[in-house]
């Protein structure tokens, strides 16, 4: 009997190795030669980590496994351990981890946040991985890698920097990376906090951010966005102060024009003439037009930012003539003064100031206001005064000018002024006059006094910083004046 069950199971092997084998299923599929079907459980594979995986001597080509660390089904194909979805041992495969997730900007205590971005290649020869950031980020807002390219295993920084005009709210950032036609994404999350918003639609003077808008904290720190908008002049009432300045915010905090208007120093008075020993006085420095007393950004979106110019400076002299004539001796002093012109933006002219011995004074012209306003045009001496003792006429010619006030951002300029003498003296008939010609003192004219200095566009009181603006001086089409502290 033993012989014909040995026979029994010969032919029912052959008929399961001709079928296949079907585990949950009757009939299996002629192309299986494993046939599993069941709608409660699944394929088990062995488990385990890279090290127990790489541990296997000699893995024949096709042994599948499950990587536990990876969490991904691989195979050995004779040379390497492949993913299920890799085609090629050189295939560039690799995970991809950001440490932190997520991150907020206040603006005040942080303007940047950062995350690690950490890469691990697990199959494949080590190759050139590149990161990006695929989605686009709101206005006001970079971004940037340190490094952007890693070979193989390796971590990079990505930094984020927000400015001030940047819309708040919650946004995700889709950080890729690249490598050959892999393609992973990871999401971070970033959320800007809101600022106070100030508007200013209407001209006016001495604008004092934090006196005009008392609902901003000055005991705290916080982020101030000022929008000046287009056709509005911020002008100043004297060059004692500004016609823009951030006020008494708290020292931590930040602001931020978006300026479409115009910020307008006054323009420095032009220099008086003055009797001895001051014929001739300095021209006044124009005022500021902006100052700042926080950090601030600065977005002269078609905005002008104006320093007022610097008055002009009077010039005058006072000459003492001592001559013998054929009837005796002359003796006569003459003072002459001209005004410096008043700064563009309302500097005014130079006016007299005092008695002069004999002679006059030449004013300055007032400086002009507004977006074109100009320098006002120093005194100009060019009347001939008379002077009769006797038999003797005494011409005096004074020659010269006061400085002109200086435009927009230009310091103002100094005078020049010279005496010429002539005459005359008058003897009876028949007896032929005498002609008197001293010549002009001082020879060639004196330049005595200089101009004042422009104001600034921007002063940084306190060193705060400005950006993105360099101190130095300007002279451009939107910005006229020093900026610096």
């Amino acid at each position: 009997m033993w012989p014909y069950i040995g026979l029994l199971f010969l032919v029912l092997g052959g008929a399961l190795w001709a079928q296949g084998v079907g585990i949950g299923i009757l009939q299996p599929d002629s192309a299986a030669i494993l046939h599993l079907e069941s709608n409660k459980k699944g394929l088990l594979l062995p488990r385990l980590t890279r090290a127990q995986r790489d541990a296997i001597a000699n893995p024949p080509w096709g042994l599948v496994i499950f990587n536990t660390q990876d969490s991904v089904v691989e195979y050995f194909n004779g040379r390497c351990w492949l993913p299920a979805y890799a085609e090629g041992c050189d295939d560039c495969n690799f995970t991809l981890t950001i440490n932190p997730t997520s991150g907020t900007i206040d603006h005040v205590n942080t303007d940047t946040v950062r995350t690690t971005v950490t890469l691990t290649q697990i199959a494949g020869t080590p190759q050139p991985i590149a990161l990006q950031v695929y989605s686009t980020l709101p206005p006001y807002t970079s971004y940037s890698f340190n490094p952007t390219v890693l070979t193989g295993s390796g971590s990079a920084t990505l930094t984020i920097a927000v400015e001030p005009l940047a819309p708040a709210g919650t946004y995700p950032v889709i950080i890729q990376a690249v490598c050959g036609n892999t393609i992973k994404n990871v999401i971070y999350t970033l959320t800007i906090d809101s600022c106070y918003r100030v508007n200013i639609f209407n001209s006016t003077t001495d604008y004092n951010l934090t006196a005009a808008n008392p609902q901003i904290p000055t005991t705290q720190p916080v982020c101030v966005v000022v929008h000046t908008y287009p056709g509005v002049e911020v002008s100043a009432s004297s060059t004692a102060v500004p016609a823009f300045t951030t006020g008494n915010l708290h020292p931590q905090s930040v602001v931020a024009i978006l300026h479409e208007g115009a910020f307008l120093g006054r323009g420095g008075n032009g220099a008086s003439g003055a009797p001895l020993p001051n014929y001739s006085l300095p021209g006044q420095p124009g005022g500021d037009a902006v100052h700042i007393t926080v950090k601030t950004y600065l977005y002269p979106q078609g905005g002008y930012i104006f320093g007022g110019g610097g008055g002009g400076a009077s010039a005058g002299v006072e000459e003492t003539f001592n001559f013998n004539t054929p009837i005796g001796n002359l003796s006569f002093s003459i003072g002459v003064s001209a005004g410096g012109g008043g700064g563009a933006q309302l500097g005014q002219g130079g006016r007299p100031s005092g008695t002069f011995t004999i002679g006059y004074f030449a004013p300055g012209q007032d400086g002009s206001a507004g977006l074109t306003a100009r320098g006002g045009m120093g005194g100009i001496l060019s009347r001939t005064l008379s002077y009769s003792a006797g038999p003797i006429t005494v011409n005096v010619t004074p020659q010269g000018f006061g400085g002109q006030g200086g435009d927009y951002g230009y310091p103002g300029r100094a005078g020049l002024v010279q005496v010429c003498i002539g005459g005359v003296i008058t003897l009876p008939w028949p007896f032929p006059n005498i002609p008197i010609n001293i010549g002009c003192l001082p020879p060639g004219g004196a330049t005595l006094q200089p101009g004042g200095d422009a104001g600034y566009a921007i002063r940084r009181l306190g060193g705060v910083p400005l950006s993105p603006y360099p101190d130095g001086p300007y002279l451009t089409n939107f910005i006229k004046g020093r900026i610096g502290p």
